[in-house]
């Protein structure tokens, strides 16, 4: 989800998921008018579609910024780490897809794209082809769970997993990182840039975090600020080396906090 340009943590800082808050909530008006606009009056006799909508109009302008703001931290990682046959999770419409391409990683030879949402998967293949990745992504419709059976990836195949502001969102998150350990190859490397519980739980912040999770996933599309995803990374199996840091400039005053890194599987 977005950030705003990192500053050394202090006490202001529990104050920026309110300034991201109110700008999802200001798309709110705007969608409302568009669909009276054109008519289009179903998304407003459901909740969860006007939703979709709002978010939508949203994030068409919040989330080029974020991945800016992201692509400091995500871009060494698919230099320095990515290789091999890879698997690209939960990646919509390939937001990050230019990332591939800037990296320049000729070690990559295969990308499978776990998208479960088909109505992405056009936008995506046509986002893989415009990066110069046409010939070696592959979108597969099934969600990350399914792979071992649906996506046809066998256990030990992947040589690289990415997962980028994505396991904050999707369901039954402990699960999912449960069943893709087993398909990395011994070696094989987790790449990470996600959301994560603050450590500081002794701390104002901690409460406050949890106070503001019970509003952010309504105005961020699910997305939940308060999973212990790097614990549960840790605790997906045995890794020979684990080189996980918080987000820059990231301290005890932060309410979204990030974990940035790697995790090599044992040999």
């Amino acid at each position: 989800m977005p950030e705003t340009t990192p500053q050394p943590s202090g006490p202001l800082n529990l104050l920026r998921p309110l300034l991201l808050l109110s700008y999802s909530a200001y798309y709110i008006l705007p969608t409302l008018l568009a669909l009276l606009s054109t008519l289009n009056l179903t998304p407003l006799l459901s909740p969860s579609a006007f939703k979709d909508a709002w978010f939508a109009r949203f994030w068409a302008f919040f989330g080029p910024l974020s991945r800016e703001f992201a692509a400091p931290s995500v871009m060494p990682l698919l230099q320095n780490s990515a290789r091999g046959v890879y698997l690209d999770i939960g990646p919509g419409s390939g937001q990050w897809l230019y990332l591939f391409a800037r990296a320049n990683n000729s070690e990559i030879t295969k990308i499978y794209g776990v998208e479960p949402n088909v109505g992405m998967h056009a936008e995506l293949r046509a986002n893989a082809v415009k990066a110069g990745l046409g010939d070696v992504y592959e979108v597969i419709g099934c969600g990350a769970q399914e792979l071992g059976t649906r996506g046809g990836i066998g256990r030990g195949s992947v040589d690289t997993i990415i997962t980028v502001q994505c396991l904050c969102s999707i369901p039954t998150p402990e699960r999912i990182i449960k069943e893709l350990y087993p398909l990395l190859k011994p070696g094989g490397k987790w790449l990470v840039y996600e959301h994560v519980r603050t450590k500081y739980q002794g701390d104002f912040v901690a409460h406050w975090q949890r106070a503001i999770n019970t509003v952010w996933p309504h105005f961020f599309n699910g997305c939940d600020i308060t999973r212990p995803t790097d614990e549960w990374l840790l605790q997906a199996g045995e890794w020979e080396e684990v080189n996980l840091r918080p987000g820059k400039g990231e301290g005890k005053y932060d309410t979204v906090p990030h974990t940035i890194g790697t995790l090599t599987k044992r040999k």
